[in-house]
């Protein structure tokens, strides 16, 4: 017979609130990384994923979302979360990451064959 002593009631902790509320999620965390991946490897399809998925996110993000983020963020400038910004800076960053993808086309690599 197991002792009572040992035995704990479970109680149920619901989840936050929101899409970020107190932790980052995995795709915040994709979708904060992709678009500096794609600057530093010049991968085309990380470049694409990256636009991609920062218009999903800007298409998702409600305008009340957006103002509580910012009326936390004037509130408490120590506690800001970098999953936290304006979605239209995510897309900017997404789609300057997949020009630099590209650079090759415009500015092609001097290379010397013999």
């Amino acid at each position: 017979m197991a002792r009572q002593d040992l035995v704990t009631r479970y109680t149920h902790v619901f989840p936050p609130h929101g899409m970020y509320a107190s932790t980052q999620s995995v795709s915040g965390l994709l979708n904060q990384s992709m678009p500096m991946a794609a600057i530093f490897l010049r991968n085309k399809f990380v470049g694409w994923f990256a636009l991609i998925q920062s218009i999903h996110y800007f298409l998702n993000t409600s305008e009340e979302e957006i103002s509580l983020a910012t009326a936390k963020e004037a509130q408490d400038k120590k506690n800001e979360n970098p999953l936290e910004k304006y979605p239209v800076l995510k897309v900017a960053l997404s789609f300057i990451g997949l020009c630099v993808c590209y650079l090759e086309l415009v500015f092609p690599n001097a290379t010397t064959t013999k």
